[in-house]
């Protein structure tokens, strides 16, 4: 009877040292990603889901979900770029975006 509750205390150690081990190792490689120059424009609203906002980045590359951005100290993750029908006289690097504040 010992020697069953020992081995599965065991189990339960090995599977939680296991647990916390990929959990750290997740978060350490959020820190890693590349983050990219922006500033806020206008902020639209804010939502539960999240801030819906216009962005200037600095290069003239089209935002993808998921790519994060830097502004005043603030690192913000994009969650939705908005793609509008109508043309907008709007700079080629501003874009209306869904972001969430990392």
């Amino acid at each position: 009877m010992n020697l069953l509750l020992l081995s599965l205390l065991a189990a339960v150690g090995v599977w939680l040292l296991i647990f916390l081990y990929r959990s750290n190792n997740r978060k350490r490689s959020e820190l890693l990603l590349p983050v990219r120059p922006a500033s806020i424009v206008k902020i639209h609203s804010y939502k539960s889901f999240g801030i819906i906002a216009t962005v200037r980045f600095q290069y003239d590359l089209t935002p993808q979900i998921g790519d994060r951005l830097h502004e005043d100290g603030n690192i913000y993750k994009i969650t939705g770029v908005v793609f509008s029908d109508s043309k907008q006289e709007q700079p080629k690097e501003t874009w209306d975006c869904r972001l969430v504040k990392i």
